[in-house]
């Protein structure tokens, strides 16, 4: 059964670097860097219509936000993975002040997403749920406990 990871939390809160370093074989579907829900729902849909394992590297803030992902892969036999990024707004601004270009995006955008941030539930159809926290030695993955 192939799987579909639903990332969450706000930007800055490394989930493109938890993506890259533990998935580097899932096919990324990012809305940064597809630019338009057009590109980046064609993009899912061919991820689906091949099977792929597909990894949804957006913020995700709430379950709105979540449902199409959960739904699409649900309806095509996916198996729902999601982890929740442990973050501490000051520490996002932090981590995004250091970024260059396009990637540096408004400080008050990323107080925005943190203010939306909605706690993920297995009601919502996630199969397994995971909270992922940056430590000195690097991401700390433990089970979701609701």
């Amino acid at each position: 059964m192939p799987a579909m990871i639903i990332m969450m939390g706000i930007q800055g809160s490394g989930k493109s670097t938890f993506c890259a370093k533990n998935f580097p074989e899932y096919t990324r579907i990012n809305l940064d860097t597809l630019r338009t829900r057009k590109k980046e729902k064609d993009a899912l849909w061919l991820a689906i219509n091949r099977k792929e394992n597909i990894i949804i590297d957006n913020t995700n803030p709430t379950a709105s936000d979540r449902k199409k992902y959960i739904e699409a892969g649900k309806a095509s036999q996916y198996r729902i993975i999601g982890y929740f990024m442990q973050s501490r707004l000051q520490e996002c601004i932090e981590r995004n002040d250091s970024r260059q270009g396009k990637e540096k995006i408004p400080s008050i955008a990323i107080a925005c997403t943190s203010n939306k941030l909605e706690m993920p539930g297995y009601e919502e159809g996630f199969d397994e749920l995971y909270f992922v926290k940056i430590t000195d030695a690097g991401f700390f993955v433990s089970k979701w406990r609701e």
